[in-house]
């Protein structure tokens, strides 16, 4: 009898431990972190799904359906001009034209287009724009068409402004700027990804490139100055950087739930041939989408894409001169999780490998180029301030200052620092006009002076020769 009770005692001992390590297996595991770092973001009031990204936006409101008629407008006046009209239109904008051009292909362009640049005038006077359709079965396949013909209207609002400039008109020639600045600051409206923010400050680059070409040589008036700083003064990158990075966390937590939810196996398999495969070679096979169980799998890779876009935000909130030091951490760290050498085997026709993090590599981008963007585009920006300002000063004292400090507080709140190194903008006051710098992407002050490659080499600078 003895011996049963022992016997007894012990399985319940047993049972009992087994009972606890399956419970600690399941609070540790992978999916019900995910869970609870889900439940934690949710309690800060960060955006976990696309409803908290996109609140309905009241009819009145909303721009959208001005748009697409403008681009709808766009589009069948581009279809009407030849190829050439497009490349004169490039090369009319460019500081440096590559090519010669034809100012009648300008004109003609300018004229063509017209009513879709009315249209989009419109639309700008609405304060929201929702044109992307979330609505997608696989929600990798969102597409975002609406960037590239904003880059268009941008480039013709850039040219209808150079030839206002070429008939003295340079009132008219800041309106058409202000109008492309006007779209940089609506594209914000509606999160959309890396791609967005990025299509954002090219068209913001855009800009102000036309706008230097306008004011180096001519003056505006006061009130035009006014309304450009205005302007500038209301876009605010870090809130549009931070979107950007909320908006791909959503994008992957989504991801993430799609592919536990709906996709199979071998569709996974497939996604992951994107990362390593090509048309040629041996099939490739990553054995642990096959053999892991796929929730663990799915919500591994979760767990690191919401650590690494919570550093990422971090960094991003605490604005410029952003912290070098922690955000190649953060790359070097990125590049250890996903960059880590991988089991291969090759079986003739079929190479097997394993590859626990394959959802990472496909979904999250590579941070340092995103802010090194967002440096730039701050700084573009403080230039542009920061000569309008000049402008006015001269406007009411005859003269540039001696240095920048004399236009705080009356035109500038303060004088702004450069994005890249924290220090005030560089300024150079010249016999008839004015130098300012930022040191740029190399962090070297080169006086003042562009080089090439000029996104990744010398300083970024705003000329005016009067």
């Amino acid at each position: 009898m003895r011996k049963w009770v022992w016997v007894a005692v012990v399985s319940v001992f047993t049972l009992l431990l087994l009972a606890w390590f399956a419970h600690k297996a399941r609070i540790n595991s992978p999916f019900v972190q995910v869970q609870k770092e889900l439940a934690r973001l949710k309690q800060l009031g960060e955006p976990t799904k696309l409803s908290d990204l996109l609140p309905p936006v009241p009819a009145n409101q909303d721009g959208t359906l001005l748009y697409w008629y403008a681009i709808t407008q766009l589009e069948m006046a581009e279809r009407k001009l030849p190829r050439s009209v497009s490349d004169s239109i490039y090369e009319f904008i460019s500081r440096q034209p590559a090519k010669p051009f034809s100012l009648t292909d300008v004109q003609k362009a300018l004229k063509e287009t017209r009513p879709a640049l009315q249209t989009l005038r419109k639309a700008l006077n609405y304060p929201h724009m929702r044109m992307t359709d979330w609505s997608v079965e696989i929600p990798m396949n969102v597409m975002f068409p609406q960037f590239s013909k904003f880059r268009e209207f941008a480039r013709l609002l850039v040219a209808e402004g150079k030839w206002r400039k070429r008939q003295g008109d340079i009132d008219g020639a800041i309106e058409s700027h202000l109008t492309a600045l006007k779209l940089v600051r609506r594209i914000g409206d509606e999160p959309s990804l890396v791609i967005g923010f990025l299509a954002q400050g090219g068209i913001f680059a855009i800009t102000v490139s036309g706008l230097q070409q306008v004011l180096s040589d001519a003056d505006a008036s006061t009130k035009s100055y006014r309304a450009l700083l205005a302007e500038l003064l209301a876009w605010d990158i870090d809130r549009d950087l931070v979107r950007t990075i909320q908006s791909d966390r959503v994008m992957s937590i989504i991801t993430c739930d799609w592919m536990n939810r709906k996709a199979s196996r071998k569709l996974l398999n497939d996604l992951d041939r994107l990362i390593y495969g090509s048309s040629y070679g041996p099939l490739q096979v990553n054995a642990a989408i096959w053999l892991r169980d796929k929730n663990t799998l799915i919500a591994h890779n979760e767990l690191i894409l919401l650590k690494h876009y919570e550093a990422a935000l971090n960094l991003a909130r605490k604005g410029v001169p952003y912290d070098r030091k922690k955000l190649k951490e953060l790359e070097s760290q990125w590049e250890r999780e996903v960059d880590r050498p991988v089991m291969k085997l090759n079986l003739g026709g079929v190479e097997l490998f394993w590859d626990e993090n394959f959802a990472v590599e496909l979904l999250i981008p590579y941070m340092s180029g995103i802010f090194d963007k967002a440096a730039r585009f701050h700084a573009l920006q403080r230039l542009t301030q920061v000569a309008i300002a000049l402008r006015l000063y001269r406007h009411e004292n005859g003269r540039y200052p001696e240095t920048l400090q004399e236009l705080v507080p009356k035109y500038l709140p303060s004088v702004p620092v450069d994005p890249f190194d924290g220090k005030p903008l560089r300024y150079k006051r010249l016999k008839s006009g004015f130098k300012i710098w930022s040191i740029g992407q190399d962090f070297k002050d080169d006086g003042g002076v562009e080089r090439k490659p000029r996104l990744i080499s010398g300083d970024i600078v705003w000329e005016a020769v009067k």
